[in-house]
């Protein structure tokens, strides 16, 4: 076995020297991040040399160690209750899919990984690349953006329509994040405001949009991310004050010009 795995190395490196294209390839992020008991997905896609295309089966093992060249296995598709993580590869081998998701990750799975596959004939290959899991023991707070005619600003004019926008880093977990407003003074947020939440592939988004006012100058609205992992509840907070640039007609001598 040892040996074989020599000989398809000695392949790829002969490919490389010949100037031949190789297949040999594996789609992997550099550095994942996951929250300190939840779950983790890697990202993954493999190709494999034309010559071994008859070897890959269904019944293929795909393992990840811990490390590059250490013999520490991390997980075993073939026996997913046995190593450091537990968790699963998604699809199936001849899909050249090896994307997967760890459970309950905790800090001393931080490190780098690298995926082998392990077939019942010839191909046995462990891909020279690594992905790094890197576990935070907290959640980053969100971010809280001013936008006015679809540009961020940094102050409002009174009568014009905003969006004030709370964005937060999806992180794998059984139960999704939430993303709460709250106001100072609390009726702002109860006067005439829409909001409006979606979630793209990387972040949790949700707007406030409402039109501006004087009562609006000074006034500070926080959103929170709440995340819930196993049995504990993380929040995390940001927090932005409006500046109001007000008219300056006679009638609103009131509004504090800025």
């Amino acid at each position: 076995m040892y040996m074989m795995e020599i000989s398809v190395t000695f392949l790829l490196t002969g490919c490389l020297i010949q100037g031949v294209f190789c297949d040999f390839n594996i789609n992997l992020p550099k550095r994942v991040e996951a929250l300190e008991g939840s779950c983790v997905i890697i990202p993954c896609t493999f190709d494999i040399d034309q010559e071994f295309k008859n070897d890959l089966t269904d019944s293929a093992k795909r393992i990840w160690y811990k490390g590059l060249w250490s013999k520490n296995i991390a997980f075993d598709s073939s026996s997913p209750n046995t190593g450091q993580l537990r968790g699963e590869i998604f699809g199936i081998p001849t899909e050249k899919n090896c994307t997967t998701r760890f459970n309950n990750v905790e800090q001393k799975d931080n490190g780098s990984y690298s995926f082998r596959l392990e077939t019942n004939g010839r191909l046995k290959y462990r891909y020279p690349k690594t992905v790094e899991i890197v576990i935070i023991d907290s959640p980053p707070k969100p971010t809280v953006s001013l936008f006015e005619d679809q540009e961020e600003v940094k102050k409002v004019k009174e009568g014009s329509s905003v969006n004030l926008r709370c964005s937060t880093k999806i992180f794998c977990s059984s139960r999704p994040a939430v993303l709460t407003w709250s106001s100072s003074p609390e009726h702002l947020l109860k006067e005439n405001v829409t909001q409006h939440q979606r979630q793209s592939e990387t972040e949790l988004i949700s707007d406030l949009i409402f039109t501006v006012t004087h009562r609006h100058h000074s006034a500070t609205f926080t959103c929170t991310v709440t995340h819930q992992l196993q049995q504990n509840i993380t929040k995390s907070h940001e927090s932005r004050k409006l500046r109001v640039q007000c008219k300056t007609d006679y009638f609103n001598q009131y509004c504090l010009i800025i």
